[in-house]
């Protein structure tokens, strides 16, 4: 019996297909590498939104990849809002243009995953914000500082209109950050704004709130456009201890809770 198992196990090993490779740490699956093809296609090409890319036959072939596998690809693509996919005949593929919501919805997803809570967001802007607000003060001029302005302005004729001041509030901030010169530091701010402001979760901004997010903007921006980096570090550093402040005081089970990817997903 034993010599019958020995040689049953000699055919077997003698009729056996050659043993795979094992993978790469660093191989990732078809539709992966094809997304990431597809992004290296529209920033070497210098693709702009709203650019028709090519049609679904044409990547088949150029990728020698199945239909199901380039679908996903570009489903992943899609998620991220780097395309946005027209269905038709006419349709196919359409270049778009990545914002700060989307980066957001990454950042909720992981934040959920890691159990943090919304006050550490409002910790990671207090830290930061003062910071960019005296770079931006050091290389205050131009555009930027026009955009600053206008965004103060805005504020001011949206008072009454709460969905408006906010829109010119996000634009605010983003203006201060891009002002420090940092393309990096403008994106990761409006993001973290974007969570934040907690419109989702139930936080409010009645016109008393909002006069007073106005008052401070206006010291931020006077600092900034005056070249005065400390005044606009000081004054940004108060604006950002009044808002953590008020979402504690007033809405302290959004202020502890854990942020949730359904929350801030585009």
């Amino acid at each position: 019996m034993a010599e019958e198992v020995s040689g049953t196990g000699g055919a077997a090993e003698g009729a056996r297909t050659p043993r795979r490779r094992p993978q790469s740490r660093k191989a990732q699956k078809a539709a992966l590498q094809i997304a990431q093809q597809i992004v290296d296609d529209i920033t070497e090409d210098g693709l702009g939104p709203g650019t028709k890319m090519a049609s679904e036959r044409d990547m088949l072939a150029r990728f020698e990849a199945g239909r199901g596998t380039l679908r996903e690809s570009l489903r992943f693509l899609e998620m991220n809002g780097v395309i946005t996919v027209k269905a038709g005949p006419q349709g196919g593929p359409i270049v778009s243009e990545p914002d700060a919501q989307d980066l957001a919805g990454v950042l909720g997803l992981f934040l959920q995953l890691r159990g943090l809570p919304f006050k550490e967001l409002v910790s990671a802007r207090e830290i930061l914000e003062p910071e960019l607000a005296a770079l931006a003060a050091d290389a205050s001029g131009g555009d930027v500082a026009d955009e600053i302005t206008d965004s103060i302005a805005g504020m001011r004729a949206f008072l009454d209109d709460e969905q408006n001041f906010l829109a010119e509030n996000d634009r605010f901030h983003a203006a201060v950050a891009t002002a420090a010169g940092n393309g990096l530091f403008a994106l990761l701010i409006s993001s973290l704004h974007s969570i934040t402001d907690g419109m989702p979760l139930g936080v409010s901004y009645p016109r008393e709130r909002r006069e007073a997010v106005l008052r401070a903007h206006e010291a931020v921006g006077e600092a900034i456009t005056a070249g005065d980096a400390e005044g606009a570090r000081w004054a940004m550093r108060r604006h950002m201890r009044e808002f953590r402040r008020y979402v504690e005081e007033k809405f302290p089970m959004v202020y502890e809770r854990t942020v949730r990817w359904r929350d801030v997903a585009p």
